[in-house]
């Protein structure tokens, strides 16, 4: 198994995907964090995969079997395969399990169930099982998988491996726009000498950001910008410096807050649309925040320094979509209001929640619940007391 992790280390820069032998392999890669579940798999091993070791057994002991010890394949997988070829009359030891196993574990199941009589011949999925029963004189013989449960797997990884290319080579564009400061703090107009040597440096920090991704940095106007690179250089990128380190090194050398946006798409022209959504809804906040839109066009928000959300408007399916039209009520709401109440296990909300939510006044989160109720998205289903003078807020629930 040692030899697993310097192979990885050694060759993983230049393996997309990983082919494992078997069950144990695999799982003892996974357990030490060599490999994802996404870039690596084995062939399954079925009822049908010991037929081979069996008839192999029965040959080389030249005599029926008429009992075996067999690990890793579950009971019901044997049980299945031995009813509908009508091999009723042997009898099976199993030893299943899930994972990475010790090899002196299944070893001792094996050499017990011999010893003890209860096995003519131990099968094995583990050549080194296999290895140590031979030396101690149990005969043992090796499953292994069928050529077809082979191709299926190679098929799989070859699919994974052009849809990650696909994936890597999708247009990635990243959008930074400086938040105006509020009219109650601002100190010197917008368009001031100290506001561009801001946004200069600024956009030396920009440009490190390119380089990084093997981008191409544009203005696009007063304190807007964008970043045009494939995702799969912004991905690897992320890996060492975060869309956090990001917007808080602006903030340390630049004195400026902004807003990033991300826009992931197939062509140029939609992954452009996705980031100007992205700022669109990033621009709902007065503080730094960031927002992604992927070709699904699933929308993740994420203050620097606190958990993601994640949401998609598509979500709510064409009947809702169609009643959010018809009243004018924008469906991206509803989405963020469904996904904070997964986020915090809301049963119900108020519109001191709406409020708290969108920061915005209570009376705005009245209005919105209102338009929600008028359409069906809510219903009411209860009050709580405001903590001070005045009606009590209405509770609401998402409907069915």
């Amino acid at each position: 198994m040692q030899e697993i992790a310097s192979i990885i280390e050694t060759h993983g820069q230049a393996v997309d995907q990983w082919f494992f032998s078997g069950q144990s392999p695999y799982h003892f890669a996974h357990s030490q964090g060599l490999i994802t579940e996404e870039h690596a798999a084995y062939p399954p091993l079925h009822g049908t995969s010991f037929f081979g070791a069996l008839l192999e057994a029965q040959y080389q002991e030249e005599k029926l079997i008429r009992s075996a010890s067999i690990d890793t394949i579950v009971p019901k997988e044997i049980e299945g395969a031995t009813q509908f070829h009508d091999f009723k009359n042997i009898t099976f030891s199993t030893y299943p399990y899930e994972g990475y196993l010790e090899v002196e574990e299944l070893v001792s199941f094996h050499r017990t169930r011999f010893l003890n009589k209860e096995a003519d011949v131990a099968l094995t999925c583990i050549h080194a099982v296999q290895q140590k029963l031979q030396a101690q004189g149990i005969p043992c013989y090796r499953v292994v998988p069928t050529n077809i449960a082979i191709q299926m797997v190679f098929r799989l990884l070859i699919g994974r491996a052009k849809s990650e290319k696909y994936r890597n080579a999708q247009i990635a564009i990243i959008g930074c726009e400086t938040i105006a400061p509020s009219m109650s703090i601002q100190h010197e107009p917008q368009h001031s000498f100290t506001q561009k040597e801001k946004e200069l440096d600024l956009q030396k920090i920009l440009l490190q950001m390119t380089r990084a991704v093997q981008g191409s940095l544009v203005k696009m106007g007063d304190g807007l910008f964008f970043i045009f690179s494939t995702r799969g250089e912004l991905e690897r990128s992320q890996e060492t410096s975060s869309f956090d380190d990001t917007v808080n090194h602006i903030a340390l050398d630049t004195g400026l807050q902004v807003r990033m946006g991300l826009g992931v798409g197939a062509t140029v022209t939609e992954a452009e649309d996705h980031v100007r959504l992205a700022l669109q809804h990033a621009r709902r906040y007065e503080h730094s925040m960031i927002v992604s839109v992927n070709e699904d066009k699933e929308i993740q928000e994420h203050v620097p320094g606190e958990q993601s959300m994640s949401f998609s408007v598509r979500s709510l399916g064409e009947e809702w979509m169609k009643r959010f039209k018809e009243a004018g009520i924008s469906p991206a709401i509803a989405s963020r209001i469904r996904a904070w109440m997964k986020r915090y296990d809301k049963d119900t909300i108020s519109t001191h929640d709406i409020a708290t939510w969108l920061q915005s006044t209570e009376r705005n989160g009245r209005r919105v619940m209102a338009e929600l109720e008028s359409i069906g998205f809510v219903t009411i289903c209860g009050e709580e007391q405001s903590g001070g003078r005045g009606r009590p807020r209405k509770l609401y629930r998402l409907s069915e």
